[in-house]
């Protein structure tokens, strides 16, 4: 359970680096992924527990391999939405040094899509029960902007002025 709630701490901020893929206009249901889990899950590249998220913007889905050495590798889908097709498009996409943060890589699959039309991709996990896929939903309420991180920055800054003084 501990990895599962750092795993998505980690998606909703790594969410912000792409937004390029909650620019889409199309809203996603939980039927909707579950009805899409098993073709992008088992996919053509075996990619054990991807990411997938529509990097490009071009209405599919492509997946993220968020891999245990902290590198993530793009694999762009080349297919349609129902029927992908991957292609490794940069094998080294990002890097984050995430290796005590989630020490396995990502523990559950998970699809980064807007449910609620706000135009912020939300996320799907992704469990497999009676050998069917069925999608659980958590909503992106996380807004980072300037003024929260000005908010974050005083409050810590006062927390060590108190520190300091006592």
């Amino acid at each position: 359970m501990k990895k599962l709630i750092s795993c998505l701490l980690f998606l909703f901020l790594a969410n912000s680096s792409y937004s390029g893929a909650a620019e889409s206009k199309k809203t996603f249901s939980k039927k909707d992924i579950t009805n899409l889990a098993d073709a992008y899950i088992n996919n053509n590249v075996g990619v054990k527990n991807p990411v997938i998220i529509d990097i490009d913007n071009d209405s599919d889905f492509d997946i993220l391999d968020f891999t245990k050495n902290g590198k993530v590798a793009y694999y762009k889908n080349t297919g349609s939405l129902t029927e992908p097709f991957f292609v490794l498009e940069n094998k080294n996409f990002d890097n984050y040094e995430m290796n005590s943060f989630i020490p396995n890589g990502i523990p559950i699959p998970v699809f980064l899509a807007d449910k609620d039309g706000d135009g912020d991709a939300d996320i799907f996990g992704i469990t497999k029960e009676d050998s069917k896929y069925k999608a659980a939903y958590a909503e992106n309420a996380f807004d980072f902007d300037h003024y929260t991180l000005i908010t974050i920055i005083l409050v810590l800054l006062i927390i060590v002025l108190l520190i300091a003084i006592l």
